[in-house]
């Protein structure tokens, strides 16, 4: 049917007015898709805190144990770890999160066994996750995610050095956090034994406060061979601060933190054990102490920084009260005010800036020296000091020396003499755990034995 000229030329216009219509509808679907991505990404929870424990005792060190009936002392075995292992992950985020987190297998240096599908079955994982919404009181944080491991979705058959990679359920390319924790088979009776040392200091008026520790297990004789060839040594809570005693060539003399002319040795091969020791350990301070669990005491108040009364000083072996051994302790919080503060550190160089680099390491920031953790001199007040959010508890902490690496942002050259100093009291537990390369699925390091042995108590 043939329009008249006028119909036809309205018709045209109503269809490029509707096409019109349709492409604007596209660009507005088009761009609100975009949008809505765009604040995806920016709502992806950000994390404020991490922590690592065995069992449901915050005390106890992310170690989970097999054939406890091997280890040197039975009475004490549950202070040396669990059955599992317990992670708290605190983020920020807008709506309820959901988390996937995958276990991947390591190296005694933390290098993945990426090749290795045998120990790294890619089905090693859980979404098992229990998410609780952070206190109404709460600023800093929203929602808390807590699993255990091994759960009933997955079984962990390999001992040695495990990462769990906790990653939100929408987003399985980047992890938000990871948690390291250890499985050890005991194969043998393992010993740890700590012995008065002296080293040399790098700052002047530093005690030479140091420690020598004996390592040995003794263990059947198809184990006492090359194949067990390196322990490595841990303050206790301190899992970021490897001192590493190997005989392994290919290692070296490989100690991650620290330059203190340190010294290792491998003796006693025999048919039956094997000892592994190392010398000039600086022994440490005492930790100091940084408590803020009861909200009567250290009260939140918005954006405002808690301040306490004096800035700190430097130490030498001075201290009027004991640290906890490194532990974060929250049991005495209570529940409606589990949250973050805002709280200022204040130290006092007494005569001089350092320098170099000084950072706040502690249980609030699993004692990594981190770049966001740099305190700041101020000339005008002539004090270092730094604004941080502290989860709410009884921590321990201490100020480390260092330079950031421009480059990697790393923090090297750490050193606890200049503000800490050193003193053979201090209450800090060490953990020896023996490594051995099992030759068998594809060869990797197994956890075959840990001991522990406190500077105070020497008891474990």
């Amino acid at each position: 049917m043939l329009f008249p000229k006028p119909d036809r030329m309205r018709l045209l216009r109503h269809s490029v007015g509707f096409c019109c219509c349709i492409l604007l509808a596209w660009v507005f679907v088009g761009c609100a898709a975009m949008k809505a991505a765009a604040s995806y990404t920016q709502q992806k929870p950000v994390v404020r805190g991490l922590r690592v424990f065995g069992g449901t005792n915050e005390a106890t060190p992310p170690i989970v144990l097999r054939n406890t009936e091997n280890a040197p002392n039975n009475a004490n075995a549950e202070s040396l770890g669990s059955s599992f292992v317990t992670v708290e992950l605190d983020v920020q985020t807008q709506g309820f999160p959901a988390f996937v987190v995958t276990f991947v297998h390591c190296d005694m240096l933390w290098r993945e066994d990426a090749n290795n599908i045998i120990i790294n079955n890619p089905m090693l994982r859980t979404t098992q996750v229990d998410v609780q919404q952070a206190s109404a009181f709460s600023k800093y944080f929203t929602h808390r995610a807590r699993f255990t491991a091994p759960n009933s979705e997955v079984k962990l058959n390999f001992s040695g050095n495990w990462k769990a990679k906790i990653f939100e359920m929408n987003d399985l390319t980047t992890p938000l956090a990871e948690a390291r924790f250890f499985i050890v088979e005991q194969v043998g009776a393992s010993s740890l034994a700590l012995l008065s040392d002296t080293y040399r200091p790098k700052i002047g008026g530093t005690s030479p406060s140091a420690y020598v520790i004996d390592a040995s297990i003794k263990a059947p004789s198809e184990y006492i061979d090359d194949n067990f060839h390196s322990v490595v040594l841990y303050r206790n809570q301190r899992w970021n601060e490897p001192r590493i005693i190997t005989q392994d060539q290919a290692l070296g003399r490989t100690e991650a933190l620290y330059n203190n002319n340190a010294t290792t040795i491998v003796t006693g091969f025999s048919a039956a054990q094997k000892r592994f020791r190392i010398v000039g350990i600086p022994a440490e301070n005492e930790y100091r102490i940084l408590d803020i669990s009861n909200p009567s005491f250290a009260p939140a108040s918005g954006n405002a920084a808690i301040r306490f009364g004096l800035a700190d000083l430097r130490r030498n072996g001075v201290f009027t009260v004991r640290g906890d051994d490194g532990i974060l302790t929250t049991r005495n919080v209570p529940s409606s005010h589990d949250e973050y503060v805002l709280t200022e550190f204040v130290l006092d160089p007494e005569n001089a800036p350092s320098s170099q680099d000084l950072f706040v390491m502690g249980s609030f920031n699993q004692w990594k020296a981190d770049p966001s953790w740099k305190l700041e001199y101020v000339p005008q007040e002539r004090l270092y000091k730094l604004r941080q959010w502290v989860r709410r508890g009884r921590h321990n902490y201490f100020y480390a020396s260092g330079r950031v690496n421009a480059a990697s942002q790393a923090v090297e050259q750490i050193s606890f003499e200049e503000c800490e100093g050193n003193t053979l009291s201090a209450n800090h537990t060490f953990y020896a755990l023996f490594y051995y390369r099992n030759p068998t699925n594809g060869s990797y390091d197994a956890l075959y034995g840990v001991a522990g042995e406190n500077a105070m108590r020497r008891s474990r």
